[in-house]
Order: structure tokens, then sequence, then C-alpha cells
């Protein structure tokens, strides 16, 4: 045995020392990379080699890769090598399905060059998927048929998910036969598991060699499962994972600890837990009507405490999405006593009649027993008509730590770790302990065990190409909001005529984008405003945005990262008021767990969301344009402790806070 493992060991020191060889062939010795438009690119090939580094000292890496290094090949090289030699699997997350797809492409181009053509799994989540037996019920009735025939006709040809069909395809009747529910013991007894795929990929994702690509949610969901010592989504011996966009990462975890919990749930789970108890106990009886009374009591406090805060949110024209709630402790006390009494009696009766313990009720008492630990969770409220509670552990970065850098027996793990994104450091300083702080802090990175990667800076021209605008001379925003608006309406036209339109406005808040757009709209401008709204997709605003060269879109939230408009049409971008995150639950709690919070939690929060708004202006070697950031707190004469870090963190080092030099400029680009 112990024979067999040297000559493995041997085996694999070869074969990574021929991985290192031809990833450097690649980047530094190939002929053929500027016919194949695979031009050099300095940080790229540093980071293809460190992550060849990394994969032979079994240790895991984090690694800031600019707009334009071309982050994708520089591990996708590496990582199709190591499974081509070692034939080990490797998973590849990032955040969202667009990303899955691009990087699908990216393999399928590099495998060309490479001509090695691993298995590769795109693994999207279940609800993507069409449930061919929900479909067949759905259409047995008739009435259904007729009123959806071209539908059905297209679906039943084949395919697997909506983007295979050519229709409008609704997406209340998408819902009706998406998969809901995928349960293996159950679904293998289905007559359609042959022809379902995502039954089919599951099965795959277990046995797999090849390369897998899923979101940060399912990585997190096969991690916690193992980790949980059950049977995980994903195959055992995955040795090898990439976390792309991986400032997102603290996000996507939280939100697998994330429980929810809503006042139907509650009642619901409650009532049929008492009324499968065959003999009641007297005192419970008596009682029942008393905890439906502190439920609703409950909820009308929440109710009370989100109308205060939506409120206060509008007088300093904030958005509110998360509402923090307080509640008596006797009152769920007395709700988390009468359930635990409720399913006592209830497991009591199942043993006598042989049944099945209500799980949900079991899920309710675990929500109440955290609901009441202050210390260890945090507790807040979404939906103002109908809330929803959350509730999530206060020590996430912990939870990363376990399931990424934790007991190896206790994870099953015998995998390391690229994390990877444009943005991740707070600091540009030559300390990487320092420049990595903030993403070492949320994800307790054990950097003792690991590499920090020196940050590979975007190979495009922004001393040429771009230019940043600064103002003095505007009232700040966290001063008088109302006189804020009033002074950058003004400048913000100036700024749009500069370039005629073809502008990107990012906000942080939605009432300051409507604001912002009504007060532009009254200006009667040459060119198309398009605001952002609950009825288009980002996608079809930025199709509409694209196509009408001149116009001007206004958006927060999700255009602040993610998209990629080049060309002339996005040449001028407006930065309208500093990203500080809003107060809001988990923000007051990471707060509450800092020694300085506007130093550990909110500066970094921010430069790293503005970092990812002003990457939205040049996406590639050609784009040329200008950065506005209308907030005098980065100006002259700002005494704020971190204006210097800010400049330093931004890509474009071109700056003025003159409009006329602004103007000539953009003229000459």
């Amino acid at each position: 045995m112990a024979t067999v493992k040297i000559v493995q060991s041997k085996l694999e020191a070869k074969y990574l020392r021929e991985i290192g060889e031809k990833v450097y062939s690649f980047f530094f010795e190939n002929p053929e990379m500027e016919n194949n438009n695979l031009e050099f690119r300095e940080g790229q090939s540093e980071m293809a080699c460190e992550i060849v580094d990394a994969i032979s000292q079994k240790k895991n890496l984090v690694v800031e890769a600019g707009v334009g290094i071309g982050k994708s090949f520089a591990y996708l090289v590496p990582l199709i090598y190591y499974n081509y030699y070692l034939q080990k699997p490797v998973v590849i997350a990032t955040s969202t399905i667009t990303l899955q797809e691009q990087l699908q492409g990216d393999i399928r181009y590099i495998m060309e060059k490479l001509q090695i053509f691993p298995e590769v799994l795109l693994a999207k989540g279940m609800t993507n998927f069409i449930c061919r037996y929900h479909f067949k019920r759905f259409f047995d009735d008739r009435t259904n048929l007729k009123q959806y025939e071209k539908i059905y006709e297209c679906i039943n040809q084949g395919g697997k998910e909506p983007s295979d069909w050519n229709i409008e395809l609704p997406l209340d009747l998408w819902q009706k036969f998406r998969i809901k529910n995928y349960n293996y013991r159950e679904c293998k007894y289905c007559e359609y598991r042959d022809v379902c795929h995502y039954h089919n990929l599951r099965l795959n994702l277990k046995k797999t060699k090849g390369i897998i690509i899923c979101n940060q949610d399912m990585l997190t969901t096969d991690l916690r499962l193992k980790r949980e010592m059950k049977d995980g989504l994903f195959t055992e011996e995955l040795r090898l994972i990439v976390v792309d966009e991986a400032h997102n990462l603290e996000d996507k975890v939280r939100s697998s600890y994330t429980d929810m919990l809503t006042r139907k749930q509650l009642v619901n789970t409650l009532k049929r837990c008492y009324l499968s108890i065959k003999k009641i106990p007297p005192n419970l009886a008596k009682n029942i009507d008393g905890v439906f009374r502190d439920i609703d009591k409950i909820f009308r406090i929440i109710d009370k405490q989100i109308k205060y805060q939506i409120q206060q949110a509008q007088k300093q024209h904030q958005d509110a999405d998360r509402f923090k709630i307080n509640i008596p402790i006797d009152l769920l006390q007395n709700v988390y006593k009468i359930a635990e009494a409720i399913m006592i009696a209830h497991a009591v009766s199942i043993r006598k009649t042989g049944g099945k313990i209500n799980s949900d009720m079991e899920i309710i008492l675990d929500f109440f027993k955290a609901w009441q630990d202050e210390k260890n969770y945090i507790v807040w409220a979404e939906e103002a008509k109908n809330p929803i509670i959350y509730l999530c552990p206060t020590n996430v970065n912990e939870k990363i730590n376990e399931l990424f850098f934790g007991d190896r027996v206790k994870l099953r793990k015998n995998f390391h770790t690229i994390f990877t994104s444009a943005t991740l450091t707070n600091l540009a300083n030559e300390d990487l302990t320092k420049a990595y702080s903030y993403f070492i802090q949320n994800t307790m990175f054990p950097i003792n065990d690991s590499i920090l990667s020196e940050v590979k800076y975007s190979p495009f021209a922004y001393d040429k190409h771009a230019k940043l605008f600064y103002t003095d001379d505007i009232t700040s925003p966290n001063k008088d909001r109302g006189k804020f608006i009033d002074e950058s309406i003004d400048l913000v036209k100036k700024i749009l005529d500069i370039s005629q339109g073809k502008a990107l406005i990012l906000f942080t808040s939605k009432a300051d984008m409507n604001a912002v757009y009504t007060r532009l709209k009254a200006l009667n401008l040459n060119y198309t405003l398009i605001k952002q709204n609950e009825i288009s997709s980002q996608q079809q605003l930025i199709y509409k945005f694209k196509q009408d060269v001149n116009s001007v879109l206004l958006g927060t939230g999700v255009f602040w990262e993610g998209i990629s408009i080049e060309g002339i049409a996005l040449s001028n971008l407006i930065i309208y008021k500093l990203p500080f995150p809003l107060p809001e639950p988990i923000i007051n709690e990471k707060c509450k767990r800092s020694k300085n919070p506007l130093e550990e939690v909110l500066v970094p929060e921010m430069i790293i969301k503005l970092k990812q708004g002003v990457g939205r202006l040049i996406r590639n070697k050609t784009d040329k344009g200008i950065v506005s950031i209308i907030d005098s707190r980065l100006g002259d004469k700002s005494k704020v402790s971190y204006k210097e870090k800010v400049w330093q963190a931004l890509p474009i080092k071109q700056r003025t806070n003159s409009l006329k030099e602004l103007q000539s400029f953009y003229d000459n680009l």
C-alpha cells in the first residue's frame, strides 16, 4: 500500500511539472497567440503561473485581476491541463447564469486551442429546467392544450430550458411545468427520467471526471451537505475549485445559511400539527388560542415597525428593503413554549400510530429558538404588505472558513480553492495582507497556509483613454440631500452635454434615481432617458440603450456590476454619490462587531462597489470615455479620512475638477 502511494506521488509530481511547462509554453512561447486573438497580457500570464504554483503546493490562492486581464483564460488553461493529466474533476463557481454561459463559451474556445476535450457540465439550478411529467399533466387538460397549442407543439419537439424554444413563454405558464422540487429517490422512478436533463445532470455531477460550471449557491450547498456528513451534489473526487467573482462569496454563503418564515407558514404548520394529535393534553387545549393571539401580536408589531422604518427612509430619501424587527422576548418565548408542547404531543401520537414526524414543525421550533438568540443570529423582515422574516447567523465569516478551509475530515475535503475577481482589494497597498484585508476578514482566509497574489492591474490604457471628474462646488449628499439634488441636476446636465448622452448614471438608491430622472425629464433634453423599472428586464434595458446610441441609462443595484457595454454607447459614466452601504440589519451587525466601523466596514464596502461601478466604462482596449463622481467628499477641500484611499483604489489616475478640461479631453478622444 505504501509503495502504491509513493508511485502515485511521484507520478503526480511528474504531471504537475508537465502542467507547469505546458502553461508556461502556452502563455510565453506560443507563436499562435496573436493569430488566435490571444495577445500576450503580462498579468494574465503571471496569474496562470501562480495558479500552477498554488496547485503544485496544494495551497489556496486569492488574486485580484483587473478588467481586461482575461482572468477566465488565466485559470482555464491550468485547469484544463490539470484535469487532463491528473484526471481529477474541477469546479468553477461564479455568480450568475450569464457568467456561467460565458464561461462555457470560453472553455470551448480554449479546448480547441489545446486540443483537449474534457466533459463540461453546465450546472444550473433545477428551476431552470422543464419537468416532462408536469408538462404532460398540464397539457392533458384539453382547455390548456387549446389555449397554448403553439407553445405545446414547440416544447413537445424537445429541449430542456426556455432558451431552447423560439417562443414567448409567459413566466406564470413556465412555473406550471418547471422543476419545483427534485428528489432522487422519487424521481428515479419517473417514466421521464431518461429524458430529464436535470435528473441526468445530477447523476453526472456525482461521477464526472470533467469540469463543472456552477453558481456559488450550488457550490455552497454541496460543501454544506458534505460538512454535515450527507451526500453532496458533486463528486467526492473533487480536488480543485475556482471561485470567480469572489467578492460576492460572503453574500452567497449568507443566503445559504438564511432561513425564512411567513405568518401563513407559521399558523398553518401549528394548526396542522395540533390537529394531528389524537389525545390533546388539557394544558395545551387551554393555551392553544393564546398562541395564535401572540402570533397576531408579533406580526402587528412587525407591521408597525416596518411602516415606521419606511417613513424614516422616505424622509431621508433612501431605499428600505430590509427592516430591523424587535419583538419582546416574552412573546417569542410564549410561542416557542406552546409550539414545543404541540410538537411533544404530536410526537407521542406519532409513536402510537406509526406516522411521520412533522418536519415543518421542527423547522419552526429551530427558527424561534434562534430568534431569541440575539448574540448569534441576525433577524430582519422584508416585504411591507406580507412580511417575510429572515434569520441568519452573525458569524458568516466562520461558516465560510469551515466550508473552504476547515477540518478536512469533517468536510471529506482534500481540495484547494482559487479565489478571483476584479474587486477583491479594498486598499492599494504593497502589504498584501492589508490590501486584501476586507476579503480576509469576511472569509477568515488562512493567510499562513495560502498565497496572496499581487494585484494584476488592467492592461487597458486608462491614462490615454479615460479621465475622471470630481467636484468641490456642491453640497455634500450626507448633509443636505435636497440641496444636493438641486445642485447636482445642473452639473449632471452639463456632463451629459459633453458627450450628448451616451451615458450610464449609477445610483445607490431608487429614490435618488427617480428624483434625478424626473428633473432631467422636465429639461426636455435632446437624448432619450431610460430608467430602470420593475417591468423591463436588465437585458431589455441594455438592448434599448445600445440601440439608441445617444441615450442615457439610469440604474441602481444590478447595474453596478456584471454588465458589459462596449463602444461609444457608454462613453460617459456618472457615479451619483459614493456608494456607501445603506443602514440595514446585516451591515449594522458587521459595524457593531468591528472596532472602527467606518474604516473596517463602510469604506471597504464602498470602495469595492465603486471599483465595480467604475469598471463599467472601459470594457476593451479600444474603449474610451469619462467618469464623473458627483460627491464633494472627494473634492480638494474635503477632509474625510478615506479620500486618498479612494483615489488610490481606482484604475483611472487622470482627474480634473474642471468641466472645460473634461470637455476638451472628451472631444479629443
